[in-house]
């Protein structure tokens, strides 16, 4: 449904601000049905889409609020007997719009400053400026809110001491709807769409899990319901605190939906307690519900970071163990691996090569054609060698141009052998983008008993610099010629 709404209000930016102000005043409404006075009421779920419109549309969507907050204070004239003349009514309604734009309005700017500069690693100090910025929002609309309707002269000054439930109502319909709405429609404002796409709330879910998510849902709200029935039925404090046990079907649904539907839960969640709460009654424990919301939906936001942290730091352990361009092993891990196969090798008594090699004249490469020829070059070439390598050799990336292989089991007339045949194969290659061959200088040693892997690279690296100083693509120490003929014939 919101994809078919995108392309109208694409071409139609007014009627984006129809559509917030309808829904803003179905969702007060909605709110009226537990209220405690016009503006204020347990469950205030209008607080979530103005956050959510103040983050997105930033000040423009001030006058959109205003206008809202103008026409529910005459809606609520009639139905909480407040009287009629529409001098003081437009005034309060003005003076409501106001604390609430300005509250809300603050929160949105201290978390879009925070979103510009936050990156995955801190996703966790987003989710908390969310949650502080929504905590502080809707305080400032509920102790500037009373005051404002008790300066009117609609409300009675005792309304003053009751800002406290005033601000949960907020901070429950802020803290559980924003990202709902964020995620519904966020695909219209580019400039926070990446931020949204790290988060998994740019678009709704794919259609596929559709049934087991239903079930989730469903078990989730069959025990909200069972707990608010017993705490309708059972007036005893323990009864109705096993509310906040529901986190975990909560965090169930978490760990295995996407964060689109994650956030759908928790607006579900939200709603069907409202709806108890007035259905049975229970507007005296109204205050104990709504903080289990707000617990349990803080919980689920950072729940919802661990994917993306796990997803990070697997991205920065393949950078630690493995050359992003080549993806050959890192120099560290080369070595690191190549110590335990050495280890290995002695304890079976089996030699252990080692070969070192670089791209003749890698720097003319760069020069002539540019560093993206030459990352094609270092690309072309870890392909090439790649192939030919068995399960158990290791291949790596010491920097720059130059490589290593380490050889298991292979002596050192088979690693010369197995040098020489990725030579022909390198030099058969052209580079891409150019018509000149790729080819390449090897330096090969076995690793001897009482040498390091250290050790031994050092002796290749020396081999390979002779060669590269008596002749480019030329192995050292040099292949005879019955090896040259094994090779071409594998």
């Amino acid at each position: 449904m919101m994809s078919g709404l995108r392309a109208p209000l694409r071409a139609h930016p007014w009627l984006r601000h129809v559509l917030l102000a309808a829904v803003w005043i179905l969702l007060w409404r909605m709110s009226a049905l537990m209220a405690v006075t016009p503006h204020a009421s347990v469950w205030f779920p209008p607080a979530g889409l103005s956050f959510a419109a103040l983050i997105l549309m930033g000040w423009s969507a001030v006058p959109v609020l205003l206008a809202c907050a103008v026409a529910v204070t005459f809606l609520a004239a009639p139905w909480a007997d407040i009287g009629r003349h529409w001098t003081p009514l437009l005034e309060s309604g003005v003076l409501f719009g106001l604390t609430h734009c300005l509250s809300y309005g603050i929160g949105a700017w201290i978390l879009r400053h925070v979103a510009r500069r936050s990156t995955a690693e801190s996703l966790p100090s987003l989710i908390m400026a969310f949650l502080f910025s929504g905590c502080l929002a809707a305080l400032g609309a509920a102790v500037l809110g009373t005051r404002v309707l008790v300066l009117a002269g609609i409300a009675d000054p005792a309304l003053m001491r009751e800002w406290r439930p005033w601000w949960i109502g907020d901070m429950a319909g802020a803290l559980v709807l924003t990202p709902l709405f964020l995620g519904l429609l966020g695909a219209d404002f580019p400039q926070l769409r990446s931020r949204l796409q790290s988060l998994g709330l740019h678009t709704p879910s794919p259609p596929h899990g559709r049934n087991a998510y239903a079930l989730k849902l469903l078990v989730c709200v069959s025990l909200l319901s069972v707990v608010m029935l017993m705490s309708a039925h059972v007036r005893m404090a323990e009864t109705s605190y096993s509310v906040f046990f529901l986190i975990l079907p909560q965090m169930w649904i978490v760990y295995t939906e996407s964060p689109f539907r994650s956030v759908l839960s928790l607006a579900l969640f939200s709603t069907v307690m409202a709806v108890w709460v007035a259905t049975l009654g229970l507007i005296d424990q109204a205050p104990l519900f709504q903080y289990a919301i707000c617990v349990i939906a803080a919980s689920a936001y950072f729940g919802l970071a661990v994917p993306v942290l796990l997803a990070r730091n697997k991205q920065l352990s393949e950078l630690a163990f493995q050359d992003s361009l080549t993806k050959a092993a890192s120099r560290q891990h080369f070595f690191d691996r190549g110590s335990q196969v050495l280890s290995e090798a002695r304890r079976f008594e089996l030699p252990v090569a080692l070969v070192v090699f670089d791209i003749d004249h890698f720097k003319d490469v760069n020069d002539r054609f540019g560093h993206a020829i030459g990352d094609q070059a270092l690309m072309s070439l870890a392909v090439t060698v790649r192939m030919q390598l068995r399960h158990s050799d290791v291949f790596g990336r010491f920097g720059g141009d130059e490589f290593m292989l380490l050889l298991p089991g292979i002596d050192q007339h088979q690693a010369v052998a197995t040098a020489e045949r990725l030579r022909q194969l390198l030099q058969q290659a052209v580079i891409p983008g150019t018509d000149q061959a790729l080819t390449a200088s090897f330096g090969v040693v076995v690793i001897e008993a009482d040498e390091t892997i250290m050790q031994a690279f050092k002796r290749a690296d020396r081999l390979l610099l002779d060669v590269k100083r008596s002749g480019r693509n030329r192995i050292g120490p040099p292949v005879d010629a019955d090896q040259a003929a094994v090779s071409s014939s594998s």
